[in-house]
């Protein structure tokens, strides 16, 4: 790397002194949010392929192809309302929020995949969703392409409480054993 910043260096005097030096900490905002989700364990996949779907149901692989840009959105909107806040009292509220939607995001998924308690979390699914809305208007006023980017994550969070409404409907009368305890 050194070297073809040398060679560069040598090609175009200056170019690199007129570069903005690198700011890591977009790195650590993408370990929070991508961490976050390694906090969530491995669930066994079996249960959910045998429960009754609705026929627009997306196929398993576009789960991890939405999520993976939204979360690179999130993480880019927290180092934008980080870096852009007046002072860390002005932090309080949206990082709050923040971090309540990555903690109710997890939690569904522990819910939902972990426990298979379908209906109680469709309330997870709201709360969830309900942070992720606050987030969006509390990001905003910080910087309000921050809070842009989370409107992706709210509606891809919409389709997917849709989802989870209609499998707590189509699956009610075979509640499992775990959701009667």
């Amino acid at each position: 790397m050194r070297l073809i910043a040398s060679s560069l260096e040598r090609s175009t005097p200056g170019l690199l002194a007129a570069l903005p030096p690198p700011d890591w900490s977009i790195l650590a905002a993408g370990a929070v949010v991508f961490g976050v989700q390694r906090l969530v364990p491995d669930f066994d996949p079996t249960w959910y392929q045998q429960l009754k779907k609705p026929d627009w149901t997306p196929p398993d692989w576009v789960f991890p192809t939405v999520w993976i840009p939204l979360k690179i959105a999130q993480s880019y909107a927290l180092w934008v309302v980080c870096k852009k806040a007046r002072s860390r009292e002005d932090l309080m509220l949206p990082l709050s929020l923040f971090g309540t939607h990555l903690f109710l995001g997890n939690w569904w998924n522990v819910v939902f995949f972990g426990r298979h308690q379908l209906r109680p979390s469709l309330k997870w699914m709201a709360a969830f969703w309900a942070s992720i809305a606050g987030t969006a208007a509390a990001f905003y006023p910080i910087h309000p392409l921050a809070g842009v980017l989370m409107v992706p994550t709210l509606i891809w969070s919409t389709i997917a409480a849709k989802l989870n409404y209609d499998i707590v409907k189509l699956n009610d009368t075979s509640a499992s054993p775990k959701e009667a305890k």
